[in-house]
């Protein structure tokens, strides 16, 4: 394949990893100043705290999610004292590995340095889209899932049979992508589909090789998820991991919205990946980058299997996308540019690329400050509550980030920790009686309740008449912080 932009690559192989490393420390710095981006992953930081504490994911801290995102920033907690820095640096650390191995799959797919270079650039720029910077699952299921597409689709190119060595190896890194979360199911499958059809079609795996090498991927597949289950069967705790990863994942999937509000949520976030679309498009005559093709279905369907939109979804689609759009950009070069000026051409048409999804990133944060003046809300509530804490007391977070629970340093008083499943709209996800939780939570009395008075929309009801009867009862206001939207209230009990 042409060479596009071989200049960009170096002497040096080794050197690519460093730059995406270098590009997503830059890029996603402007999210650093900020404690929550996202409230998903301050529920992923109180877990990993609560592991580090001994106490395990769905046990000490409830969730939906299978516990690879927690599991995942429990190294960077160890080493990093900041929370939010460990949560930042998680993020790019994923991004970069990703970047590293969408580069080693393009030279696989035949591509030049300068086109497998482009892959990890964009793929590195296009992470910052609209809800990239929080470390979500969606970064930290994307290296998983990377290098099962580095292993099957080089399989898929060989001309000898599928080596059952990398076909378990990529069963195993797909599994550890759904035990970040469920949906990378179907990524992984497409890309064991791929890799089957091109053995098949080419008379290289005959079926019983075929039934053999399904049966190997599987195993590796389920490993993670099933040896993570049987270590909780085997703490007694087996309820817990079943109710958490099997009946709320299924409870959860349907429409979470009426559909004006997914309508425009649809519309304020699907054209951030337009630009991505029609670099992929010239991509779709070049036969190695069709291999791509069935993984981008698989993460469309990722993308549409919980029956729900969040912006941060559209990141599972950047990985293939990002690919598809280096061979895409290079056979535009390739075919429309006289070849003294391909380099160039192509070295600008990448730049653009990468330029639109961090200009839509950037420019709000210049506008609106990315707060460097003044202290975080967040930050600021959880050291005014733990200002306000008593040696033993409880600190309850009834309406507010579950992140604050980690910047307190104070373990939540319920599994619970994050307040949509103890009173707000995802209550039934967890199998209990969450108002009785509440009361329980309430009667303790925790020493500390952090409220946001703008924030009782998705709260039920008799849940926010509990809480302020509580508060009216038994509490002074301590300490009152702007977070830019409204006050967010410190009370301390009498």
């Amino acid at each position: 394949m042409w060479q596009a932009g071989s200049a960009w690559a170096g002497r040096w192989p080794g050197w690519p990893p460093l730059a995406f490393l270098a590009l997503a420390l830059l890029l996603r710095a402007p999210g650093f100043p900020a404690a929550v981006l996202d409230p998903d992953e301050g529920l992923y930081l109180v877990q990993a705290q609560a592991w580090l504490r001994g106490g395990w994911p769905f046990v000490a801290v409830w969730d939906m999610h299978p516990p690879g995102a927690p599991a995942l920033l429990v190294p960077a907690l160890a080493l990093f004292g900041d929370p939010v820095i460990a949560l930042r640096l998680a993020g790019v650390a994923a991004v970069a590995t990703t970047a590293s191995l969408l580069h080693a799959l393009a030279r696989r797919l035949g591509a030049g340095p300068g086109t497998a270079l482009a892959a990890g650039l964009i793929y590195t720029a296009y992470s910052t889209m609209p809800g990239g910077l929080a470390t979500n699952t969606e970064l930290l299921l994307a290296p998983f899932i990377a290098l099962a597409a580095l292993l099957l689709l080089t399989e898929a190119r060989r001309a000898a049979p599928p080596r059952a060595g990398p076909v378990f190896a990529a069963g195993l890194a797909a599994g550890m992508a759904v035990w970040v979360k469920q949906v990378a199911a179907f990524e992984a499958s497409a890309l064991w589909l791929t890799m089957a059809g091109c053995a098949l079609a080419a008379g290289r795996l005959g079926p019983r090789r075929l039934l053999g090498l399904a049966a190997l991927f599987a195993l590796g597949a389920g490993a993670p998820s099933l040896g993570v289950g049987a270590g909780y069967w085997a703490a007694g705790q087996g309820e817990a991991w079943w109710q958490a990863n099997i009946l709320a994942a299924l409870h959860y999937v349907g429409p979470g919205e009426e559909a004006a509000e997914l309508r425009r949520r649809l519309v304020g976030t699907v054209p951030a990946l337009g630009p991505l679309v029609l670099a992929a498009i010239p991509a779709w005559r070049e036969r190695a980058a069709r291999l791509v093709l069935p993984w981008l279905a698989g993460s469309a369907l990722a993308v549409a299997a919980p029956l729900k939109f969040y912006d941060h979804y559209l990141l599972i689609l950047a990985p293939p996308l990002s690919l598809l759009a280096a061979f895409g950009l290079a056979a535009l070069v390739r075919r429309a540019v006289v070849p003294g000026l391909q380099a160039r051409g192509f070295a600008l048409l990448v730049a653009l690329a990468m330029a639109l999804p961090v200009g839509g990133m950037l420019l709000p944060r210049l506008a609106e400050g990315i707060g460097l003046r003044g202290e975080d809300p967040v930050r600021a509530t959880a050291r005014a509550a733990a200002a306000a804490l008593r040696p033993g007391e409880a600190l309850f977070v009834a309406n507010w980030h579950a992140a604050t629970y980690a910047l307190a340093g104070v373990p939540p008083p319920t599994p619970l920790a994050f307040p949509a499943h103890l009173s707000g709209r995802d209550t039934a996800l967890a199998g209990i009686d969450t108002q009785a939780e509440l009361l329980r939570v309430l009667a303790l009395p925790p020493g500390v309740i952090v409220v946001d008075p703008g924030r009782w929309g998705p709260i039920r009801a008799e849940a926010r008449a509990a809480i302020e009867a509580a508060l009216a009862r038994d509490y002074l206001l301590a300490a009152t912080i702007q977070d830019g939207r409204g006050p967010v209230e410190v009370w301390r009990h009498r």
